[in-house]
């Protein structure tokens, strides 16, 4: 455990917490407590924590100012997806908003508490090609890599998902599944549509996840990258602190059936163990949880480096799906599955798309192997 990672865990939990103890700043490095809290997606918390401390004057001015980009920022992403909002309303089409601006103010009740990347929708595998046309007809740019100039390579994203850039700099991602094929998903059967919620943001409506949905969303999302960031981890416990009456049973069901209730447990385990989140019941003890939960708060605690390696995700998802069809989707998908690395690269066109198959293990090897052994 070293001084910084340490710390930073600490005023996020006097963040959720306002009687939890924090330390002086004593032998604190500000500049690695700074980038820490930028790339784990808390520095609105930090600041809010630390905003009376005594701080030295350059690091209250920097930390002050990341502040504001993060507002700045947030506040464009609420103003884009209104925007999109009234779009796609007007030429019927559906969508589901996840997470972004929706689950900072149902977490937080504000949009500024809270670091968020990019807006994410989900729509209907059908409507995929009609959005993005009509996107590209409002000035937003198509931000994927394609195999080819056509309809069909759009759709062949291994995440299942389009990303745009908007005329203004926000980045949209628009998703067909929820989860990634290669990835157990929780979702398996269910039909989210039946169940979301209308919530209104800038005068719109706006379609949601129910609150039971939602948690499987951020628990699976932060799964399938290893909980890299603790901001995730302090979405889950805010989560659990203001949604109290959740059916726990339908969640725990749906897991059970899936086969993905470690990546819920995981989840909980880490919100409850790290940042005191309220620990349901419902949950059972399991060895392989408990392993795991604890891998990610040594790599948390240590200050390690995020993203976390290939490697070491992929040790983290083997021991995290329970079940060998679960395994060797996630293998195949990372491993095999053609990825837009490979398209970067090499431009084959649709008849012989079936050449990067072979291609995406050579050049992992190339990369992963054969540089570290030239090098050596």
């Amino acid at each position: 455990m070293t001084a910084e990672p340490a710390f930073l865990v600490a005023a996020v939990r006097r963040f959720l917490h306002a009687d939890a103890p924090l330390s002086e700043p004593k032998n604190i490095d500000w500049d690695i407590l700074l980038r820490l809290a930028s790339d784990h997606a808390v520095t609105p918390m930090l600041y809010s924590v630390l905003r009376d401390v005594p701080l030295p004057e350059r690091i209250a001015t920097e930390l002050r100012s990341a502040f504001e980009t993060s507002v700045q920022w947030s506040m464009a992403q609420s103003g884009e997806l209104a925007g999109l909002a009234a779009l796609l309303a007007e030429h019927e089409v559906p969508f589901i908003a996840l997470k972004g601006p929706l689950l900072s103010r149902y977490l937080y009740g504000e949009l500024t508490a809270r670091s968020s990347g990019d807006i994410d929708l989900l729509v209907k595998p059908d409507h995929v090609l009609r959005i993005r046309d009509l996107l590209a007809s409002r000035g937003y740019r198509v931000a994927n890599t394609l195999h080819w100039s056509s309809d069909s390579a759009y759709l062949r994203s291994r995440e299942n998902e389009i990303s745009f850039e908007s005329p203004s700099g926000v980045s949209i991602d628009v998703h067909w599944r929820i989860l990634p094929g290669y990835f157990a998903s929780p979702f398996d059967g269910l039909d989210v549509w039946e169940t979301s919620q209308t919530v209104m943001l800038a005068g719109r409506q706006i379609q949601t996840l129910s609150p039971e949905h939602l948690l499987i969303l951020i628990c699976s999302h932060s799964a399938k990258h290893a909980f890299e960031r603790l901001g995730w981890i302090c979405d889950i416990s805010r989560f659990l602190i203001v949604t109290p009456n959740l059916n726990w049973s339908a969640i725990v069901n749906q897991a059970e059936r899936t086969r993905t209730l470690r990546q819920l447990s995981i989840g909980v385990a880490l919100a409850a163990d790290v940042l005191g989140a309220p620990r349901p019941r419902q949950l059972t003890e399991d060895p392989a949880v408990t392993n795991l939960a604890h891998s990610v708060q040594d790599r948390l605690f240590a200050g390690n480096a995020t993203p976390v390696s290939a490697l070491e995700l992929t040790r983290f998802c083997v021991e995290l799906l329970d079940n060998g069809p679960h395994r060797f989707r996630f293998l195949t998908g990372h491993y095999l599955t053609p990825s837009e690395a490979e398209y970067k690269v090499l431009s084959l066109p649709p008849s012989l798309y079936f050449l990067y198959y072979p291609y995406r293990p050579v050049r992992l090897f190339a990369k992963h192997v054969l540089r570290r052994v030239i090098r050596s």
